[in-house]
């Protein structure tokens, strides 16, 4: 359906360019982009290069390009090409904010961090820029300044989960355990399909030695969020640690179904020693492993 919609579109766009211009097609920018939607990378990037050549004052061909390259993953070739958008206006919003984006995947996180300051210089109400600032300062180490661009954020669209749930790990980092609650459960009320606020959140109780309030909070998580096999795993650490061991058993069960890759992590977590004593356990394993083989 996605492919048909797409085609429409191309349909739509080469009749309409036609009209304006029969020339016109070749080197539109809409099009390039439709090109791209539809897989065909080579011909988008011709038509971004033509572009260059007809328009070397536009930025947005060389973005384009730019583009093609990041969602390779070549994210060298990305950047270069970023640079000579803003090179052409270095006004150019997008490309100082997707730049940012492919220095962070080369671990470039201070050059992505300054890109994204030069986003919020030339739009300070970019929703984003501000979150992702916030989340590059929190991985440096710079606690206060990640709350900083989180209140900035929510300033803009205030109450967002995942803003809320950003500013509990860095509260959480820094020794505020109560303003951390805070934060995970204003964003679980905010959006409860939304996992990592309710395991971050159980967590928290389980350091405190509540593990009844964190097999609570985890139990609604999952109810919630039934696909998040994580967090049926973290609740049967919580299980066995409160001696419930054939309800752990069943929860790891549930998350090794979901992604066997959890039966692995259970392999040496101290917390489920007494989960692998189950007499379930070996057939488990055992399951995956034939599941395993007929997938092959």
């Amino acid at each position: 359906m996605n492919k048909i919609i797409l085609y429409a579109k191309f349909c739509i766009m080469w009749s309409v360019n036609f009209i304006r211009d029969g020339k016109s097609l070749k080197y539109s920018l809409n099009l390039a982009l439709l090109y791209e939607q539809m897989g065909r990378v080579f011909r988008a990037a011709r038509i971004y290069y033509k572009n260059i050549k007809i328009y070397p004052d536009d930025p947005r061909a060389y973005y384009g390009i730019a583009i093609l390259y990041d969602n390779k993953k070549r994210y060298q070739d990305a950047i270069k090409w970023f640079k000579k958008a803003i090179n052409v206006n270095p006004d150019f919003v997008p490309a100082w904010f997707f730049m940012a984006n492919s220095l962070y995947e080369l671990d470039d996180k201070n050059a992505a961090l300054d890109c994204y300051k030069k986003v919020i210089a030339l739009n300070p109400t970019n929703f984003w820029a501000h979150n992702n600032a916030g989340s590059i300062c929190e991985e440096l180490g710079m606690n206060v300044e990640a709350l900083h661009y989180f209140r900035k954020a929510l300033e803009i669209i205030p109450r967002h989960h995942k803003v809320l749930f950003n500013m509990g790990v860095v509260f959480a980092k820094m020794g505020y355990e109560q303003k951390a609650q805070e934060c995970y459960w204003e964003s679980i009320r905010g959006y409860s399909r939304y996992p990592y606020s309710f395991l971050n959140l159980s967590l928290l109780y389980k350091e405190e030695k509540e593990l009844d309030r964190a097999i609570i909070v985890i139990s609604e998580g999952i109810r919630c969020n039934p696909g998040a096999p994580f967090l049926y795993y973290n609740r049967a650490c919580f299980l066995a640690m409160a001696g419930n061991v054939d309800e752990a058993f069943l929860d790891v069960v549930r998350a090794a179904k979901l992604n066997p890759e959890f039966l692995s992590y259970a392999e040496k977590d101290e917390d489920l020693e007494n989960v692998r004593k189950h007499p379930g356990y070996q057939a488990l394993k055992k399951y995956l492993q034939d599941r395993e083989k007929s997938d092959e």
